[in-house]
């Protein structure tokens, strides 16, 4: 039996989870990136108090209180998710140019994109996860404990959070990675990711002061759960400019992973 059979090449699904196991693993025993994760689980918990002093004021009280606090908690939980991928996202490609390893890439079934995808499913997966799981922990605790949402209604909550988490989390992705790819440096990678969250935003205000588009990608996401769950003006823009971030990103790093990895 030839030793390609005995030891099959891995697909690109194998390739992509070990890359995207393997940098989860380091970012979970980074100091800074557990203590962000900590910080993101306080919103969801704060909520969950809210909400249940909430049906108890009024079962006592036998008034309806219409404030929901889903949009606020929303777009404050959006801040350490952020902060989080910064955390995460940064240093992944531009560790692996300092070290000079990327060329090692070559001599394994790792094509560039797989590279790329790998690393942005590390950012992105904890990212959408810390939005989409607190918002169906709490459609569930809404329709089972406090009972003020419908089944139907929990169900198209949790589709409108599916929707605003996977493309939060693809374009902050891209943003992190993407700026990780171009540089050696972790700090240096920081400086541009937080260009890219400033910059557009500063065009916009200068083109438009009074109705400017969400060019960020956190005015972005703020405006996105704005328009998903309250009132907003850009919402399908904002959808756009967050795809548009993630895609940049990914062929930033694909480009970058090509031409490096000649040994």
């Amino acid at each position: 039996m030839s030793e390609l059979a005995m030891h099959p090449v891995p697909g690109a699904r194998q390739v992509v989870a070990a890359i995207t196991r393997r940098e989860l693993v380091l970012a979970s025993k980074r100091k800074l990136v557990r203590l962000l994760f900590l910080f993101s689980t306080l919103p969801p918990i704060l909520l969950t108090i809210i909400l249940l002093v909430r049906n108890l004021a009024e079962q006592a009280t036998g008034a309806h209180l219409p404030w929901d606090p889903l949009l606020q908690f929303l777009q404050f939980q959006s801040l350490p998710v952020g902060l989080l991928v910064l955390g995460i996202g940064t240093p992944l490609v531009a560790r692996d140019r300092a070290e000079d390893v990327l060329f090692l890439y070559a001599t394994r079934p790792v094509l560039p994109w797989y590279y790329a995808l790998g690393r942005m499913l590390a950012v992105a997966l904890p990212a959408g996860g810390l939005l989409l799981a607190p918002g169906v922990l709490i459609a569930i605790l809404r329709v089972g404990i406090t009972a003020d949402l419908g089944v139907g209604e929990a169900l198209e909550l949790i589709g409108k959070l599916t929707v605003v988490s996977v493309l939060t989390a693809w374009g902050l992705a891209g943003v992190s990675v993407g700026a990780s790819a171009g540089t050696r440096r972790a700090r240096w990678a920081m400086l541009l990711a937080l260009l890219c969250f400033a910059v557009p935003d500063l065009i916009a205000k200068s083109i438009s002061h009074r109705d400017p588009w969400p060019l960020g990608p956190g005015s972005a996401v703020s405006e996105m759960i704005a328009s998903a769950f309250s009132r907003g003006d850009h919402g399908l823009i904002a959808a756009v400019v967050l795809l548009a971030y993630g895609c940049a990103g990914f062929w930033i790093i694909t480009m970058r992973v090509r031409g490096e990895m000649t040994p």
